[in-house]
């Protein structure tokens, strides 16, 4: 996709974002597009780059470095989010190339970036994944994401590392439901998890909405949207 179609379409992303921000009651503002450029290459994100766009979303921390090689000083202060599940022994490298890991999902994870943010000297911000719709099925692909239920004791438990900050819950919507409700009470979730004081846990971003379900994710009170088709059009292999 060229730089002047990645422009059309990001400025209509952000004119739908706020729209569906306004209908809310919210401040568009408070409403941060992430641009997802898994598979694509170091160029679609110069496009977005170059259209204002800095908050960048990837799935594999490797890919990502790689892509962040390549860019080099062409996105001196582009914010990398990673927003795929984290493998424990890939702890370190996300921790120096990623500002915020939304899914976080094991205890084993969690203890990981802990210590290699330590190792860092800094404290590191994650969003502790949730799985929203139906549970799953015994024999079925498992989701993402800790059950609702068990989310205040992962929280306890992941939260007490020192160099683990969890600033909000991610969600993926269930595409066989509503995805509204669902957006919902994950917004439900995470103001009675803030309000239980958890230390470590702030819990004031809410990373959910694609781009099939986002101006619902807004709707519902989403801080972080996820955008990837509706901006750099159907990846390859995708």
């Amino acid at each position: 996709m060229s730089g002047p179609d990645v422009r059309s379409r990001l400025a209509s992303v952000r004119s739908r974002v706020a729209a569906a921000a306004e209908a809310a009651g919210r401040d568009p503002a408070s409403v941060r597009i992430v641009a997802v450029t898994k598979k694509l290459g170091a160029e679609a994100v110069a496009a977005a780059y170059a259209a204002g766009q800095r908050d960048f979303g990837e799935n594999y921390v490797q890919e990502a470095v790689a892509k962040i090689g390549q860019l080099g000083d062409a996105a001196p202060d582009a914010r990398w989010h990673l927003i795929g599940r984290l493998q424990s022994n890939k702890a370190a490298a996300a921790v120096r190339a990623f500002s915020l890991l939304h899914g976080i999902d094991s205890l084993s994870a969690a203890a990981a970036v802990s210590r290699a943010a330590l190792a860092e000297g800094r404290v590191a911000d994650v969003l502790l994944q949730v799985r929203l719709g139906a549970r799953t099925a015994a024999g079925a692909a498992p989701r993402g994401g800790v059950e609702p239920d068990a989310a205040e004791a992962f929280l306890r438990s992941a939260a007490a590392g020192e160099g683990i900050r969890f600033v909000g819950l991610m969600g993926v919507a269930d595409p066989d439901l509503d995805a509204r409700p669902q957006f919902a009470g994950l917004r439900a979730l995470a103001s009675a998890l803030a309000a239980l004081g958890i230390g470590r846990a702030p819990l004031g971003e809410l990373s959910m909405g694609m781009t099939g379900d986002f101006e619902d994710a807004v709707a519902e009170g989403s801080t972080i949207v996820r955008i990837g088709t509706a901006i750099f059009g159907e990846r390859p292999n995708a």
